[in-house]
C-alpha cells in the first residue's frame, strides 16, 4: 500500500476538481492502493475518482461527491459518509463496517457485501442476508421486533440502528441496472 502526504492528498483533490470542470486543465484523481486511513475530504467533489483497494478507514467523506467513484474493495469502516453522494460508484468488496451512510444518496450503488460487526451482511438484486437469515427486502421490512429479537441475541437493537442505512443501501442494489 502507497503512502501520501496531507498536502500531496491536497494537491491531487485540487488538480482532479480542476479536470472535472476542464480536462485538460488537470488530473482525474487515481488513488489504487492508497493508505488514506484518517484522510479528512469533507465535503471534497471526488466524482469520477478511482480510490479502490484504498485504506480510507476513519476518513471523513461526509457531503463528499463520490459519484460515479471506483471505491471497489476499499477499507471504508468507521468513515463518515454521511449525506455523501454515492449514487452510480462501486463499492463491491468494500468494507463499509460502522460507517456513518446517514442521508447518502446510494442511488444506481453496486454494493455486494458489508462486513461487519456482529454479522456480515450481503445484499442481493432480491434479497438481503445478515448472518445466517436471508430474506426478501420486503420481509425484512415487514418483521416485527419480536421476530428481530428471536433471530439472535442483542439483534433487536442492532437493527434499530442501523435498519434505515442497510434497507436504503439494498433498494439501491435492487435499482442497479
Amino acid at each position: 500500500m502507497k503512502n501520501i502526504t496531507k498536502e500531496e492528498l491536497a494537491e491531487k483533490v485540487e488538480s482532479h476538481r480542476a479536470w472535472l470542470a476542464n480536462p485538460s486543465d488537470g488530473e482525474r484523481l487515481v488513488l489504487v492502493d492508497y493508505n488514506l486511513r484518517g484522510s479528512n475530504l469533507r465535503e471534497s467533489d471526488l466524482s469520477w475518482s478511482d480510490l479502490s483497494r484504498s485504506d480510507l478507514r476513519e476518513s471523513d467523506l461526509s457531503g463528499s461527491d463520490l459519484s460515479w467513484s471506483d471505491l471497489s474493495r476499499s477499507d471504508l469502516r468507521e468513515s463518515d459518509l454521511s449525506g455523501s453522494d454515492l449514487s452510480r460508484s462501486n463499492l463491491s468488496g468494500s468494507d463499509l463496517s460502522w460507517s456513518n451512510l446517514r442521508e447518502s444518496v446510494l442511488d444506481n450503488t453496486r454494493t455486494c457485501r458489508i462486513q461487519g460487526q456482529p454479522w456480515e451482511i450481503i445484499v442481493y438484486p432480491e434479497s438481503l442476508a445478515i448472518g445466517c437469515e436471508r430474506h426478501t427486502l420486503e420481509e425484512w421490512e415487514c418483521f416485527s421486533d419480536e421476530r428481530i429479537d428471536k433471530m439472535d441475541e442483542g439483534a433487536l437493537i442492532w437493527w434499530r440502528i442501523w435498519k434505515d442505512a442497510i434497507l436504503s443501501c439494498a433498494h439501491a442494489v435492487r435499482c442497479a441496472p
